[in-house]
């Protein structure tokens, strides 16, 4: 292997691998199909073995390939770390930040934090992943992720910056017109906004029996914590939300808190990093991010 430059090929290896086709991984990466072929042919080409056996019922991967998965992403784990801690020795942010997090969070907290990271620090670009999936920071090459819940990646460093409660609510008007819950027992005789995702249950399977789900009237199921916002907003029905999402609509008294959650659940919100050291772009942005939630969060 004479030609070291086959590392350059390697995130576009992991992508392929990982979404299991040219296509899907174009799509992610903002690039064509064909450009991704070229450079698997290259690395390839580069490491003297074939990585993919490629057929019309899609990518698998070869004995080298499966081989190379996990070192690759190690590898590039290294790179990032030292990358990161490169950047750390400057004093200013520049370069590319790249951060993952839920499509709602990252519309309320995060997009509103650009413009003003942005004139601070020009020479500051960011990647901003709005995803459902649990993204690998390490593997992907991310500065940070945010997620919400007790995390197991042991190798991920994590910052806690908030906490998350769920909160049952309704628009003023939609109590005035059906009446306020006295009990969970009380809900089958309400409308009610749930979540809907095929990977995961709806939200009020969390707190409700199976007998009372059945007898409950779901008047409208969505994938989306801000369109459920919207709908309790314009007294569609009974939303089950996390407080982040709704409690600045509590606050400002357009919606109304109903029952507690009656497992009284509280759930971290972190940030996670893939190395120890946190690089001077992370940094503006964690600051920014903890001064615009605030602390305690606004939404408190």
């Amino acid at each position: 292997m004479n030609d070291a430059r086959y590392v350059e090929h390697l995130p576009i290896f992991l992508e392929v691998a990982r979404l299991g086709s040219f296509s899907a991984a174009a799509r992610k990466l903002g690039m064509v199909p064909s450009s991704l072929v070229r450079h698997i042919d290259a690395l390839e080409s580069a490491l003297g073995s074939r990585l993919f056996i490629r057929s019309t019922r899609g990518l698998m991967l070869t004995d080298a390939g499966e081989l190379l998965l996990p070192r690759a992403a190690a590898l590039l784990g290294d790179i990032t770390g030292i990358r990161a801690e490169l950047s750390a020795l400057a004093d200013t942010p520049q370069g590319t930040l790249r951060i993952s997090c839920l499509p709602t969070f990252g519309k309320t907290y995060v997009l509103p934090l650009l413009p003003v990271l942005s004139e601070r620090c020009p020479r500051l670009f960011v990647d901003l992943d709005l995803t459902e999936r649990q993204t690998d920071p390490t593997q992907e090459q991310l500065d940070a992720a945010i997620r919400i819940g007790e995390q197991k990646d042991s190798g991920l460093y994590a910052s806690r910056i908030a906490t998350q409660r769920w909160v049952m609510c309704a628009s003023p008007g939609y109590v005035a017109r059906y009446g306020r819950p006295a009990s969970l027992d009380a809900l089958p005789h309400h409308r009610l906004i749930a979540r809907y995702h095929k990977q995961q249950p709806a939200c009020w399977a969390q707190i409700l029996s199976v007998a009372l789900m059945g007898r409950c009237s779901m008047v409208l199921r969505c994938d989306d914590f801000t369109a459920q916002r919207q709908a309790a907003l314009l007294g569609l029905g009974i939303a089950f939300l996390p407080n982040w999402v709704v409690g600045p609509d509590i606050h400002s008294g357009q919606l109304r808190q109903l029952l507690e959650d009656p497992r009284g659940e509280q759930q971290g919100i972190y940030l996670l990093r893939p190395v120890a050291k946190i690089s001077a772009r992370l940094e503006a942005f964690s600051n920014l991010l903890l001064h615009g939630i605030g602390q305690p969060p606004s939404w408190e």
